[in-house]
């Protein structure tokens, strides 16, 4: 009887991994659906871009919401009229003072659904976030951020790091999440942008223990919010699908930058490496 035990444990949880994937998959769906205009983010509203106040509004109460099912703390943080960031708290499981975050912008650029730009990186930051919420030991505590205005030169992520550098907080690193919805060549590579050493080391440890064989490369890149936190001294990186190779997004910035030019499995599997990153560093 006990290999039939054994194997009734196995099926268990393989069935419960599936359950956990597909449940993840469906909720990342329906976020990148809901803030891309694919389907109404509430009854009586069908967004076109998240680019006017309102549009950005409606998105950040419904960000708030959505957190709030698995977040300590939830609430949206106006740093100026009209303009407003919504974060999220999650407390390690021993008392600490030491932060890690993650986050990703939410606003777009005018007349652009911004499926891929950036409901893809709000979509992992959430999943990630959600998964480490169920962790039985958490060292850090951990803070998810959405930001507003990034493509208005990183007006979001600037008023939040400065918030951060003024209240003196204890910050381990910052990982901010830009564009992962493009694999053309189907490698499923991705940049890590101007990571400190420790942070790169972190990436290639859990990519070598859990056999992640797809590309990671590293990129000079300064164009998105991880740029607000390198600025004022934070240990800092972006994540990406491979812009600066070449493996990108022919949407951005454009009205063709919708649901259906988002590639779901590529998504899928760099949402798990990353919870895997995120794991490992509570640990």
């Amino acid at each position: 009887m006990k290999p039939i035990l054994t194997f009734s444990l196995l099926v268990l949880t393989i069935s419960f991994s599936y359950t956990q994937t597909n449940n993840r998959s469906a909720q990342q769906k329906e976020i990148i659906s809901k803030l891309s205009g694919h389907s109404p983010i509430t009854k009586n509203t069908l967004l076109k871009d998240r680019h006017s106040n309102r549009a950005r509004k409606v998105s950040a109460e419904y960000l708030k919401y959505k957190i709030s099912f698995f977040c300590d703390k939830s609430e949206i943080i106006n740093y100026k009229k009209r303009a407003r960031n919504v974060t999220g708290s999650i407390m390690a499981t021993s008392k600490t003072n030491q932060w890690i975050i993650i986050g990703a912008h939410f606003d777009s650029v005018k007349n652009s659904p911004g499926a891929n730009d950036n409901a893809t990186g709000v979509a992992l930051v959430y999943a990630v976030a959600e998964y480490i919420s169920t962790l039985e030991v958490r060292k850090y505590n951990l803070q998810i951020v959405f930001f507003d205005q990034e493509e208005r030169r990183f007006k979001g992520s600037k008023a939040y790091a400065k918030q951060l550098l003024e209240n003196k907080v204890n910050v381990v690193s910052v990982h901010t999440i830009d564009q992962l919805g493009w694999d053309e060549d189907g490698d499923r590579g991705i940049e890590l942008e101007v990571p400190t050493d420790q942070i790169r080391d972190q990436y290639s440890k859990v990519a070598g223990e859990y056999n992640y064989t797809f590309p990671i490369q590293i990129s000079d890149v300064t164009s998105t919010d991880h740029r607000s936190f390198r600025q004022l001294g934070f240990a800092a990186t972006g994540i990406t699908e491979e812009y600066k190779n070449g493996d990108t997004t022919p949407h951005y910035h454009r009205s063709t930058d919708t649901y259906e030019t988002v590639n779901f499995a590529y998504l899928t599997t760099i949402t798990e490496y990353v919870q895997k990153v995120f794991e490992d560093m509570m640990k």
